[in-house]
C-alpha cells in the first residue's frame, strides 16, 4: 500500500488552501525522492507555522513508488472534488503522463522532474525549479570543450523518459562545440552491475562519460570503474551525487562533477542565505541531525525549493486574483523575475513563452567526500532548446 499523509489544516485567517504531493518514497528512485518528500514537507510545516500566508497549506501526499498507474490514481484523488491550485510532483515519466490531464484541469503541477518536454506549449501548467537536465548536460559539455576539448565524451543513462530526456539535445550540442562522440550506453535505475558498461566505455575510449541517473547507479558506475576503467572522468546531473553516498564512499566519489542549478546542503548552512532558516528551524523542530546525510544534503535542498515555488504561486496568485485558483497560480508563476529562492539557488525567472527558470549550472567537483564549488556557467537562452 500507498504511503500516504498529510500536514496543514484549517488555521489561518480562512480556510487552508491544497497543495498535494505526490512523491516517490520507496520505489527506484526512493534514495533521492525521500529526502526530497521530506524537505517539501517540512518547509510547508515551517510556512504554516510562520504565517507566511493567510491561511494555512493543505499538503496531503502520496507515495506513488514511482509508478505512473500509482501516480494517476493519486493525482486523481486530488483532483476529484474541488481541484488545487497546484500539486507538487516528482519523475518523469510520470508528469509527462499527467501532463494533458494537468493542463485540461488547469492545475499547476510543480515537478521534481526537469525534463526540457515540460516547458513545451504542449505542458502549459508544468513548473520546475532548476536548470533543465539537458542544460545540465550542456553545463557539462562547456566544461569539457573548455578544458579538455580534444576529449571523446560518452552519455550513460537509464532507459526511461528520465534517463533518455538530456540525451538528444545533449549530443547536439556536443556537435556543435565540435566534441568526439561515443555512442550511447544504458544503465538501469535499479543496476548491481556496470561492468559490461564500463567495458564498452573503455573499447570506445570514452574519456568523459556525462550519466544521468540517481545516486545508487552512480555508485554502481563508480564502483566498478575502479577495477575496470579507473582513468575514466564520469561526471553526473543532478540526481546522480549527494553528500550521503559521497560520504559513504569517498574514494569513489572523488574527483567527480556535478551540475546543477541550485546549492548544495553545506554551501547552504554556512552561508547568510535567508532559506537557511527554514532548514535549520525545521531540523529542530523535527529531531533531524545535521550530520545525518541521509536527510542533510541536497536533495532535501531541493524539496525545500518546490515548498517555496508553491509559496511564492500562492502570494502572487492572490495579488493577482485568487489563491485558489490553478490558473491565477500560474499567472502568478510569471510574476516571479530575477529569485534567488531565498538563497537557495541561481536566480529563477518564469515567463510565459519560457518557462525555463534558469540557464546557469552551478559545477561542483566531490573532494574529500565533500563538494567544492567550482564554476557557473551560464548557457545562452536559445528558443530553440525549449523542449530538448
Amino acid at each position: 500500500m500507498a504511503l500516504a499523509g498529510c500536514l496543514g489544516g484549517g488555521g489561518g485567517n480562512g480556510d487552508a488552501v491544497s497543495v498535494p504531493g505526490i512523491y516517490d518514497m520507496s520505489g527506484a528512485t526512493s534514495d533521492v525522492g525521500k529526502p526530497t518528500a521530506i524537505g517539501s514537507r517540512d518547509a510547508i510545516k515551517w510556512i504554516n507555522e510562520n504565517d507566511e500566508l493567510d491561511t494555512e497549506i493543505d499538503h496531503e501526499w502520496q507515495d506513488y513508488s514511482y509508478e505512473v498507474p500509482q501516480a494517476k490514481s493519486a493525482y486523481d484523488e486530488y483532483t476529484g472534488g474541488n481541484k488545487p491550485p497546484a500539486i507538487i510532483g516528482w519523475g518523469t515519466s510520470d508528469t509527462e503522463a499527467l501532463a494533458p490531464s494537468v493542463a485540461r484541469d488547469k492545475i499547476a503541477y510543480i515537478s521534481a522532474s526537469y525534463s526540457a518536454k515540460l516547458v513545451t506549449e504542449e505542458s502549459p501548467f508544468n513548473f520546475f525549479g532548476n536548470l533543465d537536465y539537458t542544460s545540465q548536460a550542456r553545463t557539462l559539455l562547456k566544461w569539457i570543450s573548455e578544458n579538455d576539448p580534444d576529449a571523446k565524451v560518452g552519455f550513460i543513462f537509464s532507459n526511461t523518459a528520465f534517463g533518455k530526456s538530456p540525451v538528444e539535445g545533449g549530443r547536439q550540442y556536443a556537435e556543435s562545440l565540435g566534441l568526439d562522440l561515443a555512442d550511447n550506453i544504458n544503465l538501469s535505475l535499479t543496476a548491481n552491475s556496470a561492468q559490461s558498461q564500463l567495458r564498452k566505455a573503455k573499447n570506445r575510449d570514452i574519456d568523459y562519460l556525462i550519466h544521468q541517473n540517481t545516486a545508487a547507479p552512480m555508485q554502481v558506475l563508480l564502483s566498478d570503474k575502479q577495477d575496470i576503467y579507473p582513468e575514466l572522468n564520469v561526471m553526473g546531473l543532478t540526481y546522480t551525487v549527494d553528500e550521503l553516498r559521497a560520504q559513504e564512499s569517498p574514494e569513489l566519489f572523488e574527483g567527480v562533477r556535478y551540475a546543477s542549478g541550485f546549492k548544495v546542503f553545506n554551501e547552504v548552512i554556512n552561508s547568510d542565505a535567508a532559506g537557511k532558516q527554514i532548514i535549520e528551524d525545521s531540523f529542530e523542530r523535527e529531531g533531524r541531525s545535521m550530520d545525518d546525510p541521509s536527510v542533510a544534503n541536497l536533495n532535501y535542498v531541493r524539496g525545500v525549493i518546490h515548498a517555496l515555488m508553491a509559496l511564492k504561486g500562492l502570494q502572487n496568485a492572490q495579488e493577482v486574483g485568487n489563491m485558489s485558483s490553478g490558473p491565477d497560480f500560474r499567472q502568478g508563476m510569471f510574476q516571479i523575475n530575477d529569485w534567488n529562492v531565498r538563497g537557495l539557488a541561481e536566480p529563477f525567472t518564469y515567463a510565459e513563452d519560457d518557462r525555463r527558470p534558469t540557464m546557469n549550472g552551478r559545477v561542483y567537483q566531490v573532494q574529500d567526500g565533500a563538494f567544492e564549488y567550482d564554476t557557473t556557467i551560464e548557457l545562452p537562452r536559445k528558443d530553440e532548446w525549449i523542449g530538448l
